[in-house]
């Protein structure tokens, strides 16, 4: 009877043994919650409990860390099927898969703007699904430049999205419920800001996020609505 090859313990002394995908997930950890520029090669070794010596045991440097966390963020990326038939609907869900990305890992969406290098190889799924949306909006009757217009602006709305209101909403004590703080409008009561004033004393909350994004994504479709009739 042939031996059974022998598997390696997930666990060495009560902790994980290190490997490329456990790395991986504690510098997109770091990265969503603090930017890429936390991440060295010291304090991801203090994170995970080990030297960094150990670290150079499984990835080459700091870049293939950072090649290894965006790989990670954009494999978990998979938009649900995109219908032509019910395409508001498959836009909306476009959209939110985009958003769920983006909030897990807010900060680490800055990876261009942190990284004098990003990484220079393209994720699949950054193709395949911006291939996919843009066949979509073919298949209503957009054509191909109002198709990737479309995609643009969606594209932006979401991100702005994600760091301007998500991103804020997640960090405890934040105020988002009115329009201006009542303790900003009583630091500066000497200016004069009547209308501003007025609009902050109605009794109006300000809509949640996600009432907000549903605005969002209703004034996308709206606007590829306007698009098909126009053509």
């Amino acid at each position: 009877m042939p031996a059974t090859p022998r598997r390696r313990p997930a666990t060495r002394k009560g902790r994980p043994v290190l490997t490329r995908e456990i790395i991986a997930a504690k510098a997109l950890e770091m990265a969503g919650a603090q930017g890429f520029p936390s991440i060295t090669m010291r304090a991801l070794a203090t994170e995970l409990d080990v030297t960094v010596r150990a670290l150079y045991n499984y990835v080459e440097d700091r870049g293939e860390v950072v090649s290894l966390a965006v790989d990670l963020m954009l494999t978990s990326w998979n938009p649900p099927p995109l219908d032509p038939a019910a395409w508001e609907t498959s836009v909306a869900g476009y959209a939110r898969s985009l958003r769920a990305l983006y909030r897990r890992w807010p900060r680490a969406l800055l990876v261009s703007l942190d990284e004098d290098t990003p990484p220079a190889s393209v994720h699949p799924n950054r193709l395949l699904n911006l291939d996919r949306f843009l066949r979509l909006l073919r298949d209503v009757g957009l054509d191909l430049p109002a198709a990737l217009a479309a995609h643009r602006h969606l594209s932006l709305l979401v991100l702005s999205f994600a760091l301007v209101v998500d991103g804020p909403a997640g960090r405890a004590g934040d105020d988002r419920n009115t329009l201006v703080p009542d303790h900003w409008l009583t630091a500066h009561a000497d200016l004069d800001i009547p209308t501003l004033r007025q609009a902050a004393a109605l009794p109006l909350p300000l809509p949640t996020a996600d009432e907000q994004f549903d605005q969002l994504v209703a004034a996308v479709v709206d606007r590829i609505r306007g698009g098909l009739s126009a053509g």
